[in-house]
């Protein structure tokens, strides 16, 4: 009758690492969906990892077929999970702003206005700039390959064509590249 006890207590204490084994491999899969949502830096998968490697532990704590089914499960699941995942996050709002080239919400009529005008100053600053190609100035500092040239009196940044060129020396405009101008060194 002892002995019938002490089993019945032995698998009570076991028991509870199969309890444990399930609620951590829930906490995982939970902090997992929380990731997606919450932007934590990584600090949440972290914990997910933490939670489904004690899910192992408590598994095999209970019962080595239990502990190796569990770690075959994740082995498998895991990348299952992870792409069913990624697919979903993809289309989120917050994986929208976060990935480049996703769309971001509708703009306001005066969003719009604000971009428009800065598109058009952009044009008319391109085209002032194509104006001198072929203008010539003076490096203000080195160009390695940019720095600052003075043309027709404008401080502008420049880019140099090709290689080095040093400050004070007189430059040609020879082409307007990304609200630069690229110049070389003016031939005597």
């Amino acid at each position: 009758m002892t002995v019938t006890l002490v089993q019945a207590a032995v698998t009570t204490n076991n028991d509870i690492y199969l309890l444990w084994g399930f609620i951590l491999a829930a906490v995982a899969l939970a902090l997992l969906l929380v990731e997606l949502l919450v932007p934590s830096g990584g600090l949440l998968g972290l914990l997910c990892g933490v939670a489904a490697i004690g899910s192992i532990f408590a598994f095999f704590r209970f019962d080595t077929t239990f502990g190796i089914a569990a770690s075959v499960v994740y082995a498998v699941g895991t990348p299952i999970v992870l792409v069913f995942v990624f697919k979903v996050w993809l289309h989120s709002p917050l994986a929208r702003r976060m990935v480049l080239g996703g769309e971001d919400e509708p703009l306001t009529e005066s969003q719009e206005d604000a971009q428009r005008a800065s598109a058009e100053q952009r044009k008319d600053r391109l085209a002032q700039l194509r104006q001198l190609i072929g203008a010539e100035g003076v490096t203000v500092t080195a160009l390695r390959p940019v720095g600052f040239v003075t043309i027709n009196g404008q401080r502008l940044d420049g880019m140099a064509e090709t290689g080095i060129i040093e400050a004070n020396t007189p430059v040609v405009v020879t082409d307007v590249y990304d609200n630069q101008v690229k110049v070389r060194p003016r031939t005597p």
